[in-house]
């Protein structure tokens, strides 16, 4: 039977390999692993199942040191970025094997266009899983005080741009007293997600103490602010319970954080600018409701200056038409009493007249004159026929002359 020793069939492995493989080709995968040493980076590149659960293929990857020089004169700044666990990368590589340290990739070139390309793909299925989770616009839906007074802050401690938010708030040109509590978090790189997601927990637990949140971090490319295309991130802050205001240092680009934040603004000085402009705004209507109490006052107080002088006024005439007033009732009174006192005279008048008529139709000489007699007995008048007695002498007076008579009879 016929055998081979493993460095025969590493070496044949390595001149099949070097025969298929004379040129560099072009391999998408995910960086796992990534350690730079002395200029050099090594690191481990798998691929995914579709469920991303599995690792389907996994292989050993290096970038030497002249290839390094190249591909980070090529992309600078944002290099950093792309050599982060969990970034997809398309890489120009050469496909080497060796006896001893087996395969390996040697990468000569990285196109960032793929990586942006994947990284827009997973942002926009991130989008859309808030969307069906019905919360992207939940934050923005809650209260923000009309003077923020306390604000918790995640951003890294040693970052440039939570300085200058502290300086901002610190220096404000009104002299507000805004308190500011940091919880340190990583803003870029493979521990973003972990450090973002425990400080909104920490903040959460205790939420009721703060006006709003601010996530801040300083400038940075589309790459370094991949972290924060982040489902989870996303999600505590569409549904965080006090208003999340972002400024993670992005001129034209927007996150899904900033998406389901109450606010996001530019870079921390812009948020720390719209905190101080909110509580001016405030005071600015505060100092405008003072001024408008003060003029409605000072109306108010002239008006019923105003008034009092024209009620002085009124008061001052008053008693002239009160007097004039009650002289014109007097004078009609007493013309009304002249007028009924001739009325009274002379109803007086004519009752003493009619009085005089009849006491004068009463005279006993104009009685007699009429025909009638008057009894008298002992010079005294009969008006009773109970008066007189038999053989009684009685006088009968006529108008003219006089008579004597004895009572014989009587009938009573």
């Amino acid at each position: 039977m016929t055998s081979y020793s493993l460095f025969e069939l590493n070496e044949y492995i390595k001149q099949v390999m070097a025969l298929n493989f004379t040129e560099p080709i072009w391999v998408n995968c995910e960086i796992s692993q990534v350690k730079e040493v002395r200029g050099q980076v090594y690191m481990e590149v798998v691929q995914h199942s579709e469920d991303e659960n599995l690792i389907k293929a996994q292989s050993a990857a290096v970038i030497w040191y002249k290839s390094f020089l190249f591909i980070k004169k090529k992309l600078g700044d944002l290099l950093p970025a792309i050599l982060t666990e969990g970034t997809k990368v398309l890489l120009k590589v050469t496909v080497e094997f060796h006896e001893r340290y087996g395969l390996k990739l040697n990468i000569e070139d990285i196109d960032i266009s793929y990586t942006i390309g994947q990284m827009e793909m997973a942002r926009q299925k991130i989008i859309e899983k808030l969307k069906q989770a019905g919360v992207i616009e939940k934050n923005s839906l809650t209260a923000l005080p009309e003077v923020i007074q306390k604000v918790a802050v995640i951003s890294s401690a040693t970052a440039a741009g939570f300085a200058d938010f502290k300086a901002q708030i610190a220096n404000n040109e009104y002299g507000y007293d805004i308190q500011i509590d940091l919880f340190p978090a990583a803003m870029q790189g493979g521990n973003t997600e972990r450090e973002v997601c425990a400080a909104l927990e920490t903040i959460e637990l205790k939420h009721s103490e703060y006006d709003c949140v601010a996530i801040i971090r300083g400038g940075g490319s589309k790459l370094d602010l991949a972290s924060f295309d982040n489902y989870n991130i996303g999600h505590k802050v569409a549904t965080f319970p006090i208003p999340v205001i972002t400024g993670i240092g992005h001129e034209i680009d927007s996150t899904v954080t900033d998406m389901v934040s109450f606010s996001a603004l530019k870079t921390p000085t812009a948020v720390a600018a719209f905190i101080i402009d909110r509580n001016m705004q405030f005071e600015s209507e505060m100092l405008q409701a003072m001024q408008w109490i003060s003029q409605m006052a000072k109306q108010k107080v002239e008006f019923n200056k105003l008034e009092l002088e024209q009620i002085t006024q009124i008061l001052a005439l008053k008693p002239r038409e009160i007097t004039r007033s009650h002289h014109l009732q007097l004078d009609q009174t007493k013309e009304l009493l002249k007028q009924a006192a001739k009325y009274s005279l002379k109803e007086l008048a004519e009752h003493i007249s009619y009085t005089e008529q009849i006491i004068k139709m009463a005279d006993p000489q104009n009685v007699l004159k009429r025909g009638f007699v008057m009894l008298h007995k002992d010079n005294k008048t009969i008006s009773n026929i109970n008066e007189l007695g038999i053989d009684d002498t009685i006088t009968l007076k006529y108008y003219e002359g006089s008579a004597e008579a004895k009572i014989t009879k009587l009938n009573k």
